[in-house]
């Protein structure tokens, strides 16, 4: 025993030198880890009413721009990640048009002008058939090489006319003179001057069925509609683009030019998840709809402001939020007002980087942090389940009084009716058995209520919990007000027209409403904590009439039982058809495994010898 433990020490301390020795992956040393990539953000701006369609599409410019400076995340834009296929197809024509530009330099240097002529060109309609809104730079330097070649080819004439055009469009286009001589490049100064002092015309861009972002030139101009004033007499090139719609492009010189936008593929469900969180924009469904949005868009955060008011010059109220989509984790939470119109530009600048900004540290346990309406479903369920025990006890208490008070019968019965016990017995037990109706009937009530909350009334998911004081994220914890039950609905969430007739929408199926309680308890107060000094808060929701609200209210109850009437029905149908089709591919199959065994039967039949009458006599 002692020879084997020695050798086996002797042993494993010759595979640390043998080891290192060797060639085997055998790491000692750290790994040189690789930076990891930033990620990946989409922005949505969802209107809680009508009138905040156009600020919330004007808001959602300025957010992708508040991300795109920070540096530290990658910017997707929403309408880009629901259009795959056109996302994909303008980003040929960028790839395309950039070859085509490191061809004809090539060209241009190697003196080979008319080669260099034609790679120009192909270039320019390559980038034009992109996306101009961010190649518009790419397009006005491939026209300015193409005019470069044509006075190398000594087109003079053809050269004046592309400057010409190019200049009107975008008087600032740069001509170096290391490619053109100084003949032309008094040509060009002349005609940026004529350009710029010459007579100006206006364009109005509108768009159907919803607003959307407005490209002039590479140049964000608004949320359609848009009038412009002071363009230079030319064909401008208009892009246009909203989320769950392809982007649209094309020339307009002036007066009015009206767009309409194709639905992307993924425009039904993008409608299905807002609609969901406008139903329930300070409850746990927000945040799971938005999680379904981020996996929809292929990106692992979103940045999501909800917006509400927007009438006249009165800012509007914003909810923002930016989520991790793993496991709703906010990475950023404020609550505040937006100034509207051009002062948006600046006035939002603070509100959003606050949100784009550094992350909110997770609770403990790597828990995240989540930010719902005050006396959210946890909080229900605990009160649910403690109104279940009071209401055990009070029926457990009323039976053992009824108990009491029965004996207490019993005792006066036996009694003689004339003596002073007969009155004790009847007295004490009348008390026990109004105690015993009161602990039974209280008893009933409690453990109703406190089944409901438990598990009827805690759809609102899990309450949030504050972010950690040591965020650098200048997040507010105040909870969002809850919205109005006379709210539509259906709301007009991203703008989005309702599916047509006939058509199926993919959403997932709408809960059953609680049913009524017979008796009406007091709900529970629900506190808001006061929000921070530095930021305004938000107008309080104004008063509505109670009848008009309590008839809104029914008459959406009745919406969402026929919706879920006809889910079930739906489902019904899925299930009867697919029981059917089971049924018979089970008799197919029992045919085919009937006739193969037909088959084989027949097979061996006629490989077995045939047996003639003198075998047989024989056998």
């Amino acid at each position: 025993m002692h020879a084997a433990l020695s050798g086996w020490l002797v042993g494993m301390l010759a595979v640390g030198p043998a080891a290192a020795q060797s060639s085997l992956p055998l790491r000692l040393t750290p790994r040189a880890v690789p930076s990891a990539a930033p990620s990946s953000v989409t922005v949505v701006a969802i209107p809680l009413d009508a009138t905040a369609r156009t600020e919330a599409a004007r808001l959602a410019y300025w957010a992708e721009q508040s991300v795109a400076r920070s540096g530290r995340l990658e910017l997707v834009r929403l309408s880009e990640a629901l259009d795959a296929q056109g996302r994909a197809e303008r980003e040929a024509k960028a790839a395309e048009g950039a070859q085509a530009m490191k061809d004809g330099q090539a060209a241009y240097d190697e003196l080979d002008t008319q080669k260099a002529l034609e790679r120009f060109d192909v270039a320019a309609k390559a980038f034009e058939a992109g996306d101009l809104s961010r190649g518009f730079g790419d397009f006005v330097r491939a026209r300015v090489m193409k005019a470069a070649s044509q006075v190398a080819n000594g087109e003079n004439a053809a050269a004046q006319l592309e400057i010409r055009a190019v200049l009107a469009v975008d008087p600032r286009a740069q001509f170096s003179s290391n490619f053109f001589p100084p003949d032309e490049m008094a040509f060009v100064d002349k005609e940026r001057k004529a350009a710029l002092a010459g007579s100006t015309v206006a364009l109005t861009v509108r768009t159907e069925p919803v607003p959307a972002q407005v490209y002039v030139d590479g140049q964000f101009r608004g949320v359609s509609p848009v009038s412009l004033s002071g363009l230079t007499a030319a064909d401008h090139f208009v892009t246009v683009m909203a989320p769950g719609y392809e982007l649209e492009q094309r020339r307009a010189r002036e007066g009015e030019t009206a767009l309409t936008l194709t639905p992307s593929a993924s425009q039904r469900a993008l409608q299905a998840i807002t609609e969901r969180i406008v139903r329930k924009p300070d409850g746990a469904e927000r945040d799971v709809a938005l999680r379904e949005l981020g996996a929809l868009a292929g990106v692992s955060q979103v940045l999501a402001l909800l917006v509400q008011g927007g009438t006249g010059t009165a800012p509007v109220q914003v909810t923002g939020l930016r989520l991790d989509v793993t496991d709703g984790h906010n990475l950023g939470y404020a609550v505040g007002s937006v100034p509207v119109g051009e002062a948006m530009a600046t006035g939002s600048d603070t509100f959003l980087s606050s949100l784009v900004g550094a992350d909110t540290a997770r609770l403990a346990g790597n828990k995240p942090v989540t930010h719902f309406s005050s006396g959210g479903g946890s909080n229900r369920k605990t009160m649910g389940y403690v109104l279940m025990a009071t209401g055990v006890a009070l029926l457990a208490g009323g039976i053992y009084f009824g108990m009491e008070a029965s004996s207490k019968e019993d005792d006066f019965r036996r009694a003689p009716q004339t003596s002073p016990r007969a009155k004790d017995f009847k007295d004490t037990g009348k008390t026990y058995a109004l105690v015993a109706d009161i602990g039974l009937v209280t008893g009933l009530v409690s453990a109703g209520l406190g089944s409901y909350f438990a598990f009827a009334g805690g759809g609102g998911g899990s309450s949030s919990s504050s972010p950690s004081k040591a965020s650098a994220t200048p997040s507010r914890s105040r909870a969002t007000p809850p919205p109005s039950k006379a709210a539509p609905a259906k709301s007009e969430s991203l703008d989005m027209p309702p599916p047509p007739k006939g058509t199926k929408q993919v959403s997932e199926p709408l809960p059953m409403p609680p049913p009524p309680s017979k008796t009406t308890t007091p709900a529970p107060a629900k506190t808001t904590p006061a929000p921070q000094a530095t930021e305004p808060a938000p107008a309080p929701p104004p008063a509505r009439d109670t009848k008009r609200s309590r008839d809104e209210d029914a008459a959406q109850r009745e919406e969402e039982l026929k919706k879920r009437r006809e889910e079930v029905e739906r489902q019904r149908r899925e299930l009867e058809e697919r029981r059917k089709q089971e049924e018979a591919d089970a008799e197919a199959k029992r045919k085919r495994d009937e006739e193969e065994k037909r088959k084989r039967d027949e097979e061996e039949k006629k490989k077995r010898p045939s047996i003639d009458e003198d075998d047989l006599r024989n056998y």
